[in-house]
């Protein structure tokens, strides 16, 4: 159960539309949402108290025009630090069960060993990472869900019907042109896994076994979906994120086909 949301906002329009999804989210759940800003601690001091000011203003004035908050618990924060750090610790403190920020900005030199704020708090984060790349004209509708039978995968699967419990939801599985005898079994576990979930009440997600790449298969599902959220599972390896189905390709956070969800084991 998401209890609390975390949004980092840079104060960019990506960011606004993130916060709009945030405050849905909250409003839908009834979580408590965070709206953090970081001010780079390497600037002048004049220069930090004027931004830190500025972000104060500008999150107030975007939180105030969302409707969706009038019953929920919202704080406001602004840190002096370093960016993905100090988004990282401050979701451990506040028991976030979420984090969600904007797309990012596409950028030709962009450094593969930087890497994007998502990047970072996927890859050295523990958290569910939603980054958003739509704005929203309502709840999540359908959602396509990467799966194969990792613990990851499981995760995903039961974070997204969790949080979406009314939404219509695909499991998505990649299979080679020339079966064996182990995806036979994979599909059987998948189909046990579709069962489980949301045993409670709701439908249970929809199966679908196609053959091919797995990041086109997942793209071809969520553009034959019409999907706006896609949700994938991911686990660390010595320092880097990669997903059930593979490394999540730089491609994939670059240019995201909707809204993305990674959920880690």
């Amino acid at each position: 159960m998401v209890r609390k949301i975390l949004i980092a906002h840079d104060l960019s329009r990506r960011s606004s539309v993130a916060l709009a999804r945030a405050a849905q989210l909250a409003g839908q759940t009834g979580a408590a949402l965070e709206l953090l800003h970081v001010v780079e601690d390497d600037l002048p001091a004049a220069v930090i108290d004027r931004r830190k000011a500025e972000a104060r203003a500008v999150m107030g004035d975007e939180l105030a025009a969302l409707t969706e908050l009038a019953k929920v618990t919202v704080e406001t924060i602004v840190l002096v630090g370093k960016d993905y750090m100090d988004i990282l610790n401050r979701a451990e403190k506040a028991g976030a069960d979420l984090i969600v920020l904007g797309v990012h900005r596409a950028d030709a030199l962009r450094s593969i060993v930087v890497g994007t704020t998502a990047e970072r708090l996927i890859g050295f984060g523990s958290r569910p990472v939603l980054v958003v790349k739509t704005p929203p004209v309502g709840p999540y509708q359908r959602a396509v869900v990467a799966a194969d039978v990792s613990a990851s995968a499981r995760s995903a699967a039961a974070f997204a019907c969790d949080l979406l419990p009314k939404s219509e939801i695909r499991l998505v599985h990649a299979v080679a042109m020339t079966g064996d005898g182990g995806q036979v079994k994979a599909v059987e576990k998948l189909e046990g896994l579709r069962s489980e979930l949301r045993a409670g009440g709701g439908g249970a997600p929809q199966l679908l076994i196609r053959h091919g790449s797995p990041i086109a298969v997942i793209r071809d599902a969520a553009e034959d979906a019409e999907a706006d959220l896609l949700v994938v599972g991911a686990q660390r390896r010595a320092g880097l994120t990669r997903t059930l189905i593979g490394e999540i390709p730089e491609d994939l956070l670059a240019r995201p086909p909707c809204d993305l969800l990674v959920v880690h084991a």
